[in-house]
């Protein structure tokens, strides 16, 4: 996930502002005059998020911040200033360290330089509950390799200060229609981590409010049960009575749905801008073999990040790591896509079809 500060200082940047990053979670920035009116701010802006004293609000920021952004998600393109090349690389110790290959054997046919066209697909997402959390999350998606990049933060940050536009590059239109369900897909599974610490945090403040009421509804229906047993022998007072230790019951329901409505959480995802960028790779021609059946692909080495990138699973499209091979076609396979049917206890491959021939899944 991007953080804030990383996020604001590269949104100032974009809009002209001259940005100083300082210790984690605070950034200094001189703004155009135009720009400080945008942001109902000085010209000399000083911001500091996190824990402590002094520290911003960051919904309020979030929200000045975001009237920077175009109303519309963008497609933009960019290049490289400087080329470069990808190094000559061990292709076998490389596939050895990278491809996590569970049920089959591969063979290098030969490897080469070659440029690939990465996606970055950025989605900004909101966390409610009785508090709200924003942030932005970019997923990378290989196109050229059909492979997902597992450290996308780390690989756009790497290269970020190098790109520039390139009104030239022609995006395909359908290639970005195919790419984008795959991207939300990946996205989902860190916005559902990134929930889950403020899930907790809300789970443990809706336990300690749902036992304070207990106990006060608890002292309500315990005194009416005493005036009830004091007054045995009314009857029409002991029906007052158990009319009020009803009413009262309702009330405490009530008061219980009211706290599970305001702790309760909901997360809302937008896609937002995509960069487009021709990135070097390595590319490794690789026979791979499970049993008679064999497939060749290309797969790419990161200069980047050093290592293999993942191919997507063709069942469900999360990264395939450790990577399974089916048995008939050779599709890449999660572990889930992979895993034996639930009912009979085979293995089928959730590629070739979505249900087991038993009728399982």
């Amino acid at each position: 996930m991007i953080g804030i500060i990383e996020w604001a200082r590269d949104l100032l940047v974009s809009r002209g502002a001259l940005v100083e990053a300082e210790e984690a979670g605070a950034l200094s920035a001189l703004l155009p005059a135009e720009l400080a009116e945008e942001l109902e701010s000085r010209e000399w802006l000083s911001l500091r998020f996190g824990p402590g004293a002094g520290s911003d609000d960051e919904n309020e920021w979030l929200d000045r911040l975001s009237r920077l952004l175009p109303p519309d998600a963008r497609v933009v393109s960019a290049r490289t200033r400087r080329p470069d090349l990808a190094p000559q690389i061990d292709a076998i110790d490389a596939l050895d360290r990278g491809l996590a290959l569970q049920n089959g054997i591969y063979r290098v046919l030969e490897d080469y330089h070659q440029t690939a066209r990465y996606y970055f697909f950025g989605f900004n997402y909101t966390i409610e509950s009785d508090e709200t959390s924003f942030g932005v999350v970019t997923v990378c998606l290989n196109a050229s390799a059909r492979t997902l990049v597992l450290q996308p933060e780390f690989a756009l940050k790497a290269v970020k200060d190098d790109l520039e536009e390139d009104p030239q590059l022609t995006i395909p239109r359908d290639e970005l229609g195919q790419l984008f369900p795959i991207a939300l897909r990946g996205v989902q599974p860190e916005i559902r981590r990134l929930a889950a610490g403020i899930e907790q945090s809300a789970n443990r403040r809706l336990a300690r409010d749902s036992e304070r009421i207990d106990s006060y509804y608890k002292d309500l229906l315990s005194q009416i049960g005493k005036r009830i047993s004091r007054r045995a022998a009314d009857v029409e007072a002991v029906e007052k009575e158990r009319s009020r230790a009803n009413a009262t019951q309702l009330d405490r329901s009530a008061k219980l749905e009211d706290l599970l409505r305001k702790y309760s959480l909901k997360t809302r995802i937008q896609p937002g801008d995509v960069l487009v960028v021709p990135l070097p790779v390595r590319e490794i021609s690789t026979r791979l073999i499970r049993k008679k059946a064999e497939r060749v692909t290309k797969l790419h080495w990161n200069p980047t990040l050093g290592t293999i990138e993942s191919p997507w699973c063709e069942g469900c499209s999360t990264p395939a790591h450790p990577l399974f091979l089916c048995d008939d076609r050779v599709h890449f396979l999660c572990k889930s896509c992979a895993a034996l049917c639930q009912c009979c206890g085979k293995h089928f491959c959730r590629a070739c079809r979505p249900r087991c021939k038993c009728g399982g899944s």
